[in-house]
């Protein structure tokens, strides 16, 4: 199969997966996780992070809100919990653009140089 393909039908059986939890029939919606996680790596495939976060990582259950999953908000981070496992997984609701603004200012950006700064704290010392 192409990837594309095969990606298609990830997609598809994570949504089958949705639809059978729904329904109250949590070992078939598991199987069908459990064979487009297998399809993806098999293929080296990447799921979309949309579908990647409608399934538990760690029992493969579909998470829904109210069902399976418990969301929380707390502090701009959103809690997402499987009630069946117990997995936790946090997010942060913040802007990315204001995250990005806040690390610049506190001076971590990627090209910035390690080992550059003043003082006697050792470092890059060169040796004559």
């Amino acid at each position: 199969m192409k990837r594309g393909a095969v990606l298609e039908r990830a997609m598809k059986l994570i949504d089958m997966a949705v639809s059978e939890a729904f329904e109250g029939n949590l070992d078939l919606s598991r199987e069908y996780v459990k064979l487009a996680v297998q399809y993806t790596s098999k293929a080296r495939v990447k799921l979309p992070l949309k579908f990647k976060r409608k399934y538990c990582r760690k029992c493969l259950t579909p998470l829904i809100p109210g069902v399976t999953e418990r969301r929380r908000v707390r502090s701009k981070i959103l809690i997402r919990t499987c009630l069946v496992c117990g997995w936790i997984r946090r997010y942060d609701t913040r802007n990315k653009e204001k995250l990005e603004g806040r690390n610049r200012r506190r001076g971590r950006n990627k090209d910035r140089k390690k080992g550059t700064h003043g003082g006697s704290q050792g470092g890059n010392k060169e040796t004559p």
